[in-house]
């Protein structure tokens, strides 16, 4: 099985000048648990998922203050479709994601 067969069509783009709660409530309504972010600025998009989210609101920060940029990781890892799905996840172990 190849990454391609388990790739979501769903994609998702914020901006690093959104809240976690405007990312947050775009994510919810995509289905999806991970948004890029696009930065015009930045050579290289970013990302934030839902663990993100978690990580800033059992610290006590507040979603409607807290900004996507200062929670996302940059630059984005990226598996090319035609890898396996075991490459995948040794890259995924290697790295921490």
């Amino acid at each position: 099985m190849q990454v391609r067969d388990g790739m979501s069509e769903v994609s998702l783009t914020v901006g690093p000048s959104h809240t976690l709660r405007e990312a947050a409530a775009r994510m919810v309504e995509k289905g999806t648990g991970a948004a890029l972010v696009s930065d015009a600025e930045s050579p290289t998009p970013g990302i934030v998922t839902e663990r993100d989210l978690l990580i800033s609101v059992g610290a006590g920060e507040s979603p409607d203050a807290e900004l996507v940029a200062d929670h996302m990781s940059e630059p984005v890892v990226a598996a090319a479709p035609d890898w396996s799905l075991e490459r995948a996840a040794a890259e995924m172990s290697r790295r921490g994601v």
